[in-house]
């Protein structure tokens, strides 16, 4: 609890969020997905890019799909940086993008989708390590009938209800640490896909053994594990992407909800102390009395903090005005935010000289995150 002390007193005497006047430790961040780069001189320019706007942490994306953007023992090199699953493209982005962006006084957290096993209708080629996919068929989540979710334009996703598959989660993420200077794992897609998924063979016998209790509730408890395992394997500071809408007790029409729509449990991963911040994915503008407000969700994504860190997810939607992105990043700070994640850098670069001379012009230190 110390650091939280400090940061109480980083934020005292007169000074406030909101006032970007002043100098503190505040999250900058932004996200970079392993869309936004394919070679070592796009990963050096995207990081100084960055840094000349004011960020000061990079959640730099390394694993989408049961592949890796990093030297691993453990899953394939990823198809995208070479043309072949499981070749080795001569250079390792994580390690580029670690090197580049500590030397700009950056801090760089790898981010790995969770339980995204592939995309898309082909499947895995034959790979060495070869792809989970190929090697462990009965991690596939299934629906409630039993059948497992099918190849399609979009992920399959590996099952949360299966032990086998948190520990794949966890030892990816000790492997990165162990190999790496990162600041910090991120974790997204720390979710089940639907409402119906989580019926595979190995989860509903993990489910018989815990005696068949409330399986909604069960699944919630998945995931929730599936974080605890990571915290229990590496040492660094845990962010997590949690969806926008925890629960919808506003009654706003047609939304979806973490909690009972993806078994994603956002209180009991800090109540629990698994992870030092949460990065509400609150991607709507600043909209008062209005559905999906974006203030509104931050003030009530700041009551699960549970003396931990929450960062606002703010989307830079290419439709959105410098200004609505600028609004949203005010409003965090008003809320008492301990800082903001732009999704992402090809959407969020147009905006980066009107962040520096705006929201950015004062000099902020990363914050202290971690409680272990």
């Amino acid at each position: 609890m110390l650091t939280f002390f400090l940061m109480a007193v980083l934020t005292m005497g007169g000074t406030s969020w909101a006032d970007t006047s002043v100098a503190q430790h505040e999250m900058r961040g932004i996200w970079v997905t392993r869309w936004t780069y394919r070679s070592e001189d796009d990963v050096r320019r995207m990081m100084a890019e960055v840094a000349d706007a004011g960020f000061n942490t990079v959640f730099f994306q390394v694993r989408g799909q049961h592949d890796a953007f990093y030297a691993s023992t453990l899953e394939p090199w990823a198809a995208e940086l070479s043309g072949k699953l499981g070749l080795d493209p001569g250079w390792d982005p994580l390690a580029v993008a670690v090197e580049s962006g500590h030397a700009l006084g950056l801090q760089v957290h790898a981010y790995i989708n969770a339980f995204t096993l592939w995309r898309g209708r082909v499947a895995p080629e034959v790979s060495q390590p070869a792809h989970a996919w190929t090697k462990s068929p009965d991690w596939l989540v299934a629906n409630r009938e039993g059948t497992p979710m099918a190849l399609n334009d979009q992920y399959v996703f590996a099952s949360p209800g299966n032990g086998s598959v948190r520990a794949r989660l966890a030892s990816v993420a000790r492997e990165i640490v162990d190999r790496y200077s990162v600041d910090g794992i991120h974790l997204d897609y720390i979710r089940y896909p639907s409402p119906d998924s989580g019926h595979d063979l190995a989860s509903l016998a993990e489910w018989e053994a815990a005696g068949r209790p409330d399986f909604s509730q069960w699944r919630r408890q998945a995931v929730t594990r599936a974080v605890a395992a990571v915290s229990a394997a590496v040492s660094v500071p845990i962010t997590a992407a949690v969806w926008g809408v925890y629960t919808n007790h506003w009654g706003w029409p047609e939304v979806s909800e973490g909690y009972s729509d993806y078994f994603q449990d956002a209180h009991k991963f800090t109540a629990e102390g698994h992870v030092d911040a949460l990065i509400p994915m609150t991607y709507w503008t600043v909209r008062p009395g209005e559905r999906l407000d974006f203030e509104v969700l931050v003030k009530d994504h700041m009551t699960r903090a549970n003396g931990r860190h929450v960062y606002a997810g703010v989307r830079a939607d290419p439709s959105w005005s410098v200004e609505e992105v600028e609004e949203a990043i005010l409003a965090a700070r008003r809320q008492g935010a301990h800082g903001v994640v732009v999704f992402e850098y090809s959407e969020g670069r147009r905006l980066f000289k009107r962040l520096r001379s705006g929201v950015f012009s004062v000099p902020a230190q990363p914050p202290l995150m971690t409680w272990r």
